[in-house]
């Protein structure tokens, strides 16, 4: 078991994985391949076939890393804010801020035919989500046993929403290069459904395409 705080050691999968990534920021993700890794990280075929031996593999080593790394976010978050309502309010910033601190990571959170032709990076990356819905969820109870959000609340529900409204954002940044403050904003949206009670007018979906981490 690693210690809390203690970064666990750099595999060569990893290194495949970071690579693979600065290539989507770079080219896209419908044109990154295995040749075009080893290429880039100047090793051999054989040496990737060891680790990533088809697409399938290279995929699944990109989605492990980034649910790593947000996994790790998550738990800093969850280990620092024992308020309900501030670790939402945290998840949601940490979430954004690892979407938009990755570069490539837009390009795959809106690559709709490489999330047709990769069943593993699919499937990766709905596990990333799953987690991120869990610990939205956690939040949602918890702050509603403490008096924080209205009693009447959906936290299933919820956390889809406040998933569907960071998808939106993504898909606005990607399109517009908007300004301001993301997490104020969603904040800002999500604010009455939070505190208000379940009666209340929801406001208009962001966006119900749940294929991405968010």
């Amino acid at each position: 078991m690693v210690k809390h705080g203690v970064k666990e050691p750099e595999t060569f999968k990893d290194q495949i994985a970071k690579a693979t990534l600065r290539l989507v920021a770079d080219r896209g993700t419908d044109r990154v391949t295995t040749s075009d890794v080893v290429k880039t990280m100047g090793i051999t075929r054989a040496a990737m076939a060891r680790h990533c031996p088809s697409e399938d593999d290279l995929w699944l080593a990109v989605a492990a890393l980034i649910e790593r790394r947000m996994k790790q976010a998550w738990s800093a978050v969850a280990a620092g804010e024992p308020s309900p309502s501030a670790r939402l309010r945290s998840l949601l910033a940490v979430q954004i801020g690892l979407i938009t601190g990755i570069p490539a990571l837009r390009a795959l959170l809106l690559s709709g035919s490489l999330h047709a032709d990769s069943t593993a990076l699919r499937r990766g990356l709905c596990s990333v989500r799953q987690g991120f819905k869990g610990r939205l969820v956690e939040a949602l109870t918890e702050g509603q046993r403490a008096g924080q959000f209205c009693e009447e609340l959906d936290a299933e529900v919820t956390a889809d929403r406040i998933m569907e409204a960071i998808q939106g954002m993504v898909v606005s940044w990607s399109l517009n290069q908007q300004a301001g403050d993301p997490v104020e904003e969603i904040w800002l949206r999500l604010d009455a459904f939070l505190h208000e009670t379940a009666d209340r007018p929801e406001a208009e979906p962001i966006d119900h395409d749940r294929r991405g981490l968010s």
